[in-house]
């Protein structure tokens, strides 16, 4: 079963890597830009990136708590519940791979 798996995987990956090898590449050769008497300088300046970059930052000048008028000991308490407290170990001896060793 593993040799059948293998043996297709092998020929899966060979006819996409042929495919790609055969693919039409672009000639840039003739395009303008590879006359050898080309003014790159011509070329008009490249405008600012007008694609306006992501923020973390919240303006928080527009929530109802900026107001002057906002009193926080009117809102209502927090629930004080405890949380089980959070770990990043993980028990292998209940894994598959284990019962099967033993």
């Amino acid at each position: 079963m593993m040799k059948l798996l293998a043996s297709t995987t092998l020929a899966l990956a060979s006819l996409l890597v042929t495919t790609q090898a055969f693919a039409e590449r672009p000639d840039f050769s003739k395009t303008a830009a590879a006359r050898a008497d080309y003014l790159f300088a011509d070329n008009p300046v490249a405008k600012q990136n007008q694609v306006p970059l992501s923020s973390s930052r919240h303006d928080f000048s527009k929530t109802t708590a900026a107001n002057s008028e906002y009193h926080f000991i009117d809102n209502p308490p927090a629930d004080e519940t405890e949380l089980e407290p959070r770990t990043t170990q993980h028990d292998f001896s209940r894994t598959e791979a284990a019962r099967k060793q033993s």
